[in-house]
């Protein structure tokens, strides 16, 4: 990479290591000292060896692939990277400033921004060509699918969309069981930032499952996930994921806070598994 990594406390490597879909290539982000200190983008694969992308001075280069100064002049730093289950693109999400895709053989980086029409600040799961995000503009399931190629290319996967304006609803979206296609349910779990005991509005603080193939716009709800979220505690939100068969859903949750405090004082969250059905 350029500049060269120097070992040393100030240097490490994210926790996104993502692989594609065949497990020919994985992808993660490093050189920074922390999270959202990053500045490169690295990808291997098993057969062309590695390509990277420096975020801060915007040259991409490695072992195989086109070399040179990226499409866009931007210059930021990483909070997560992750793979397309293709192998062929990186989502790269920006500190405050929405995401950008990178193809991974060129030099082509897209900026998918959060203000104007783009509006590409809510959570999102990748696909094989695919993405899928809540922008939460206009309802708390406004979800919507871009392809990589084109991010500015917006698809609703939701309507009609739920009248009630939450924007303090979050959205954690799970795509393991993606297909090439890109066509399977992507399932998500929610949660309220501000009234996280109440449950007032449909979709909200719950396990659900979103059609994705275009022919209609079907949303299975499974459970309520009866997580309580605290700022301070990160484990408090009710994470996900999806198993690689489609059947079953696990997410963390303190389970209306009756599972009590760990012996640090930090809300105890257990693993909870869900049977779609």
């Amino acid at each position: 990479m350029q500049p060269p990594l120097v070992p040393g406390p100030q240097v490490r490597s994210g926790d996104d290591v993502i692989p594609s879909l065949d497990d020919n290539r994985l992808s993660l982000s490093e050189g920074g000292s922390s999270f959202g200190a990053h500045m490169f983008v690295v990808v291997y694969d098993k057969k062309l060896g590695c390509r990277w992308y420096n975020t801060q001075t915007g040259k991409i280069g490695g072992q195989w692939g086109k070399s040179g100064a990226a499409s866009t002049s931007d210059s930021y730093f990483i909070a997560h990277a992750t793979l397309s289950r293709s192998g062929n693109h990186v989502r790269i999400n920006a500190n405050g400033a929405g995401f950008y895709v990178w193809d991974v053989a060129t030099l082509q980086v897209q900026h998918c921004t959060i203000h104007s029409t783009m509006q590409c600040g809510g959570y999102t799961a990748n696909g094989y060509n695919s993405i899928v995000q809540s922008r939460g503009s206009m309802s708390l399931m406004d979800v919507v699918k871009r392809p990589f190629s084109n991010v500015s290319q917006v698809e609703p996967l939701v309507w009609p969309l739920v009248p009630e304006h939450s924007f303090a609803q979050s959205r954690h979206f799970t795509w393991e069981n993606v297909d090439v296609n890109d066509s399977v349910p992507v399932c998500a779990s929610t949660y309220d930032e501000i009234d996280k005991d109440d449950i007032t509005v449909p979709y909200e603080a719950e396990i659900v499952c979103i059609e994705t193939d275009g022919v209609a716009s079907t949303t299975w709800r499974f459970a309520h996930n009866r997580a309580h979220w605290y700022p301070a505690y990160f484990n408090t939100q009710p994470l996900g994921s999806i198993s690689r068969d489609g059947h079953f859903f696990m997410f963390t949750s303190s389970w209306d806070e009756q599972l009590g405090n760990e012996s640090n004082g930090t809300p105890r969250s257990d693993i909870w598994i869900v049977k779609l059905e």
